[in-house]
């Protein structure tokens, strides 16, 4: 079996398992970002990452927040064309990416619980061509506290690179999404406790490198209409902030808008977040 072969076949081996865990438990109504902002983009071969927020108050407010996350990945790069000095090299281009990523976040607040949830999602990116390619992924999630107890999408679309430079980099995709979902119906709410909807997915991404990579920004927005009922729409809008300290370590703030147009009752059609991580690459 060829290198790259092995390698999907591992992370798809390892997503089965958080997968699996995933659904044992109580999901979160709104997108999760995928695209999520990366400090070495285009390293070949095996990369990861993890990511860690906390938070603890005792005295006059009593609260634990904690949540994480951590990614897995293999890529393989387009040749490049070797040049003279003192020409640049060109930027790499990703010719196939598989990786797996999975977040949870708790907290409590006097004792009583009030966030629990976690996603995990496997994609694999093939790019036929340096611009163009595919996707295809699998995802699982829940939020407790949305009354979401499971969302499980099924999914492939199209990828293209829209701008491909050191400093500015700009790439969208879209394709077709099936989602199986079950809530936890608040009493006496006319809401089906189990869906099956054929969604739109569309994503744009826009990524800026500052001072020789040393600040990272990126911008990331999803669109998510149901196909049969296009006035049921999901948004995600995430605001991503790095600056790295070293090749390894980073700090980075997030801040999200989420929008779900048809909420399960008793949840809000919006959510928004901002929280900072400490990031560790390698």
């Amino acid at each position: 079996m060829a290198p790259f072969h092995r390698a999907v076949a591992r992370v798809f081996t390892a997503a089965s398992f958080a997968l699996c865990a995933s659904a044992s438990s109580s999901a979160a109504a709104a997108p999760v970002n995928a695209e999520s902002l990366r400090p070495n983009l285009f390293r070949a071969g095996w990369s990861g990452g993890l990511d860690a927020n906390f938070a603890l108050s005792r005295g006059n407010i009593d609260l634990l927040d904690v949540g994480g996350a951590g990614r897995v990945q293999y890529q393989r790069l387009y040749p490049s064309a070797p040049v003279a000095p003192p020409a640049q090299p060109e930027l790499p281009w990703v010719h196939h990416r598989v990786f797996l990523t999975a977040t949870g976040r708790f907290a409590d607040r006097a004792g009583a619980p009030f966030v629990s949830q976690a996603f995990a999602h496997l994609r694999w990116t093939a790019m036929w061509h340096r611009r163009v390619g595919s996707d295809l992924f699998a995802q699982h999630q829940y939020n407790e506290f949305q009354r979401l107890r499971g969302r499980t999408l099924l999914g492939a679309g199209v990828r293209v690179e829209i701008v491909h430079a050191p400093v500015f980099m700009l790439s969208a995709g879209s394709g077709y999404m099936l989602e199986y979902e079950r809530i936890n119906v608040l009493e006496g709410a006319p809401d089906p406790p189990e869906t099956l909807a054929h969604r739109w997915t569309n994503y744009l991404t826009a990524r800026l490198s500052l001072w020789n990579s040393a600040l990272l920004v990126q911008n990331t927005l999803y669109v998510q209409p149901r196909f049969d009922a296009p006035s049921d729409v999901r948004l995600l809008e995430e605001l991503e902030v790095l600056a790295k300290v070293t090749d390894v370590f980073g700090l980075g703030v997030t801040a999200s808008v989420a929008y779900d147009s048809a909420p399960p009752t008793g949840v809000r059609e919006t959510e928004l977040r901002v929280f900072s991580t400490v990031r560790l690459s390698f």
